[in-house]
């Protein structure tokens, strides 16, 4: 069986929900400060939340795959977000991160400069890999997926992650591991981050079973051969 892990960023750095798939018993919760902590792991296949595949030059809504995420999502559409040009990843502070992307199609919002830094912890790490196991995805396309229908609560208040928490436990995932890291107090992560890491690793569960859903359903990769597609 493939070991896999579903990856959220969060304030001290990375979390991770793993485990083997189709198993929603037996799961493991660890912290990482950097993405490429996890190498020792030996996972089989990953899917975080985070743009995966830059492009250079920039198109009013997006990557092909920010559009159609957006496009995929019946409520809170702005939690897609458009990744920043690949160019952005040199930039040493959002003044000129801003500007290189002005030139190359459009503003670069505070959000996207905020997640910079660990698009290229990804990006360097993908690149620096033998092998394709590290795949993008997004929560609130997992949990609409889970539900079968639009999501209306916001995933940041207690109505949200209530939703969230449930439509977990629904779909198997261990109760007494959720309760357990989600109301651990810890600075590290916010229980939002734990709730979509455990839904990434529900996905990566699909994945591996050849079960997901692919957006676009075609594989585009930027200029440097990183696949741009997101899997739920």
């Amino acid at each position: 069986m493939k070991k896999i892990a579903g990856i959220d960023g969060s304030k001290g750095g990375w979390v991770c929900v793993s485990g083997y798939e189709n198993n929603y018993n037996e799961l493991q919760f660890e912290k990482f400060e950097k993405f490429n902590d996890i190498k020792l792991k030996n996972f089989k296949l990953i899917l975080v939340d985070i743009p995966i595949g830059l492009d250079t030059d920039l198109k009013k809504g997006g990557r092909i795959v920010d559009n159609l995420a957006r496009k995929k999502l019946l409520t809170n559409k702005s939690s897609v977000f458009n990744a920043p040009s690949r160019l952005v990843l040199s930039a040493g502070n959002y003044e000129e991160a801003n500007k290189i992307n002005k030139t190359k199609g459009m503003g670069l919002s505070k959000q996207s400069w905020n997640l910079v830094k660990k698009i290229k912890e990804v990006d360097d790490y993908i690149k620096n890999s033998e092998e394709t196991i590290i795949f993008e995805s997004h929560p609130e396309i997992i949990f609409q997926t889970m539900k079968e229908d639009k999501i209306t609560t916001k995933k940041k208040n207690i109505e949200g992650i209530i939703e969230r928490r449930n439509l977990l436990e629904k779909k198997g995932l261990n109760k007494a591991f959720i309760e357990e890291n989600l109301e651990a107090r810890d600075s590290f992560y916010k229980k939002d981050d734990f709730i979509d890491a455990c839904s990434l690793f529900w996905s990566a569960s699909r994945v591996a079973l050849n079960k997901e859903i692919r957006i676009p359903d075609k594989i585009f990769t930027d200029a440097d051969g990183i696949i741009m597609q997101i899997r739920v």
